[in-house]
């Protein structure tokens, strides 16, 4: 049994016989529909016939669709641009025929493209994007709704990469040489330099042929092309076309290779060749590969509508002027074309392509198993990069994306300025050159950054009041008021969200700055404090064992060490020991083993008296500082008042990390006001500690004295330069600056100005003559001593003993 009653069924086709696009379509229908009738398999008897129709103008396109409605065709085949597409679906949708199309799919009724989502092409021009590191593009396309659809799938994609469609220029498909040139010329007074174009082949040869008059095919620029424009090389490109096209990269669909389609693609060429004998060569594409696979598709579909099923027109209907008849089973034969389009999507891949010389060369793939990467094989294999590229302009380096546009426009930096700590930044008026003066140690660092760019970057400096703090300023750069910031600016995570910032050239960190106080505490026992407690104690033990080793030996010489009680023995033991120390001892030692013993005994004396009378004067001498307050635990408990630089984002980090009251915190606005506040204290309408960054700590604390740095860092950005959202600048200067900081360059200028050491007076170790204060324990105890002993003497008077 047959799967159709139907003898004959009918396809339509629209297609444009001056493009290539439509010859090479031809040829694969035509040699489609053979097969599907030579395959008894697919319509089991019933024959397939194609009624072609050329239209060059969407009137032609709507009549030729009317026709073919007239026709009875259960399905049209063709549309090779958009606007052709929805003229057709719009009629197919009333006829109730499916419209299959070469382009992508599409949410229109009763359409079905063959081609792949557009979706995936702009992921992988996303990935090559990624690869060299591009942040913004230009996007190029025609003016329509499907324009803004494929720009509105690059930009989700470039987002996900951390890049943006910094402008889209929509250009009409038939648009004049003015027309183009017009909107090219707003393109290159632009800074980006990374152009997609996503254009018919048509205006893409227009393109490309008014870019490369107007200069746009140099090195720097970088051209992209989508499939629609790249798939059709083969036949577009010649001679003339070839040389405006130079170093343009495109993406194009991968085909992979097997037996049946060099079988087929031998029998196109040869059909080819007798549809268009004066055509030299011909290349069969994809549009020649998807024509194919419409036509065995839809043949697939009406023969899975059922078995003895019927194809029927019902009553005819008036489209426009003309009465066409309704496809009864059309809804159903969509289904099914839509299922089998679907099962035959697989893995969709791409080819990056470059065009040099005469030809264009394979560099790269993409396929959608990894889609945020290119290889250079495929399947990938790990192979991760792209091969070299050749550039506009014959270039091999790598454009950077992005150039100070040519038409004269200058960056503006704004400066802020402040009084007070001129180091960082100095504003002066030049009345000879008429002109503000900028130095200092920020601006130091933007001319030795600008000097290692290998580009020039002319830039004015703009001098803006910094009162109340640089978020203002940074505000001006997000309304693109400024080009960037050039001075002390900290990198902060709540202004990365409108900016970006270089890397950090300075220290990062917040400290606290507090008076040093002298410590005199506990000055009485300092004779005590030469030796610990082990040492003394190891000292006393040495004393006796001495005495005690030297009694021993002499006791039969010496009648002092002899004939005596033994307490007598003891006080004379120690007496010797002690003596030793200030006095010679008027007995002659007179055994051999006596005199070693004194011997180890006075050397061992003469290096502990050394260091006890070294170690004492300093003790004595060196007057000893210590921080007023140790700790930020015991500010914030103490309740004291606590100093910030006036404008700075300081103020809510002690509130809000630190726990320090708002109503305890104090604005100041130069280094002079921080001294004059912590010399008053806290009791004397004054503060207990200065918080600020590095960098002024260090310059306040390399011009005055009697201040010091305590407790921890509390690890901050550090200063940065300041530029709008995206700017290409910052990977750029970020690189310089690592550089300069590892060569000591940075940390040079850093030493110029914040090492400078403080002419002071008295130091944190000031020394100084005796004083009685200083001695006040030794003449205490010695004191204490001698009235002992007196007081021991007189009851030994009163007593009668002699000792």
């Amino acid at each position: 049994c047959r799967g159709i009653l139907n003898e004959t069924v009918h396809i339509g086709v629209v297609l444009d016989n001056n493009s290539w696009v439509g010859k090479v379509a031809e040829t694969a229908l035509k040699i489609a529909a053979d097969d599907v009738n030579n395959n008894a398999q697919l319509l089991n008897g019933t024959r397939l016939l194609l009624h072609v129709r050329y239209a060059h103008t969407l009137l032609d396109v709507a009549a030729a669709a009317v026709d073919l409605f007239k026709r009875e065709v259960v399905a049209i085949i063709g549309q090779q641009t958009h606007d052709v597409a929805e003229i057709v679906s719009t009629l197919g949708d009333a006829a109730n025929v499916p419209i299959v199309s070469l382009l992508e799919n599409h949410k229109i009724p009763y359409f079905v493209g063959m081609a792949g989502s557009d979706v995936f092409q702009m992921q992988a021009i996303a990935a090559l994007v990624k690869t060299y590191g591009w942040k913004r593009i230009i996007f190029i396309d025609e003016d329509n709704y499907y324009g803004s659809a494929a720009a509105s799938s690059l930009s989700d994609a470039l987002r996900a990469f951390g890049s943006e469609i910094e402008y889209r220029s929509a250009i009409f498909p038939n648009a004049d040489k003015q027309t183009i040139r017009k909107n090219l010329h707003k393109l290159k007074i632009m800074d980006t330099r990374v152009f997609v174009a996503r254009v018919p082949s048509d205006l893409g040869v227009n393109l490309f042929r008014e870019a490369h008059e107007m200069g746009m095919m140099e090195a720097g620029y970088v051209w992209i092309t989508t499939y629609e424009f790249t798939n059709v090389w083969d036949y577009v490109l010649n001679t003339s076309t070839m040389a405006s096209m130079q170093g343009i990269l495109g993406v194009k669909t991968h085909i992979p290779n097997f037996d049946q389609l060099k079988d087929f693609t031998d029998r196109w060429k040869c059909q080819f060749a007798v549809d268009n004998p004066d055509t030299v060569t011909a290349e069969l594409n994809l549009h020649g590969l998807l024509a194919y696979d419409a036509v065995v598709m839809i043949a697939r579909a009406i023969g899975n509508l059922g078995t003895n099923a019927s194809l029927t027109f019902l009553t005819p209907q008036v489209i426009g002027s003309a009465q066409v008849k309704i496809f009864h089973q059309g809804k159903k034969l969509l289904q099914q074309i839509v299922q089998l389009r679907q099962g035959q999507m697989s893995e969709i891949s791409y080819e990056i392509v470059n065009i040099v010389d005469k030809s264009y060369r394979m560099v790269g793939y993409w396929t959608d198993k990894l889609p945020g990467k290119l290889s250079t094989t495929l399947p990938s294999n790990g192979s991760e990069g792209v091969r070299p590229v050749i550039w506009p302009g014959r270039s091999t380096h790598i454009p950077r994306g992005w150039e100070i546009s040519t038409c004269g426009k200058r960056l503006k930096m704004g400066v802020p300025v402040k009084d007070g700590w001129n180091e960082m930044v100095t504003v002066t008026f030049d009345p000879d050159l008429n002109e503000s003066i900028f130095t200092g140690f920020c601006i130091d660092v933007f001319d030795a950054v600008l000097k290692e760019l290998d580009y020039p970057l002319p830039y004015d400096l703009v001098p803006c009041a910094d009162d109340d703090g640089h978020d203002k300023l940074i505000h001006q750069v997000y309304l693109q008021r400024l080009d960037g910031v050039l001075g002390d600016t900290t990198i902060l995570a709540s202004r990365s969200k409108t900016v970006d910032f270089s890397m950090p050239y300075s220290d990062s960190g917040l400290v606290m700055v507090v008076p040093i106080e002298r410590n005199d505490d506990n000055i009485i026992w300092a004779f005590l404090k030469p030796f610990s407690t082990l040492v003394w104690f190891t000292l006393a033990i040495f004393f006796a064992f001495t005495g005690a080793v030297v009694w021993l030996l002499e006791r039969g010489t010496y009648s002092d060490f002899r004939g005596k009680p033994h307490t007598h023995a003891v006080k004379t033991i120690f007496w010797f020991s002690f003596s030793t120390l200030f006095v010679t001892q008027g007995h002659k030692i007179q055994s051999s083993l006596g005199r070693m013993v004194i011997i180890v005994w006075l050397f061992l004396v003469l290096i502990l008296t050394s260091s006890y009378t070294a170690s004492l004067t300093s003790t004595l001498t060196i007057q000893k500082m210590k921080a007023s307050i140790a700790t930020v635990e015991a500010l914030a408990a103490s309740g004291s008042p606590v100093g910030y630089q006036k404008g700075s984002f300081v103020a809510d980090y002690l509130h809000n990390n630190l726990g320090i009251s708002k109503r305890n915190l104090r604005a100041y606005g130069t280094a002079e006001e921080y001294a004059e506040a912590l010399l008053k204290g806290p009791n004397r309408g004054g503060v207990a500690a200065i918080f600020d960054e590095i960098p002024y700590v260090r310059l306040f604390l390399s011009s005055r004295c009697g201040f010091t740095m305590v407790g921890p860092i509390y690890k901050t950005g550090g200063f940065g330069f300041v530029f709008s959202k995206g700017s290409p600048l910052v990977a750029d200067i970020s690189a310089v600056i690592l550089n300069l900081t590892e060569s000591m360059a940075i940390p040079s200028l850093e030493a110029k100005y914040f090492n400078k050491t403080p002419n002071c007076d008295n130091s944190a170790a000031d020394s100084r003559n005796l004083n009685l204060k200083n001695i006040s324990g030794e003449f205490l105890w010695a004191w204490m001593f001698v009235l002992i002993i007196s007081i021991c003497a007189l009851i030994n008077k009163f007593s009668g003993t002699q000792e």
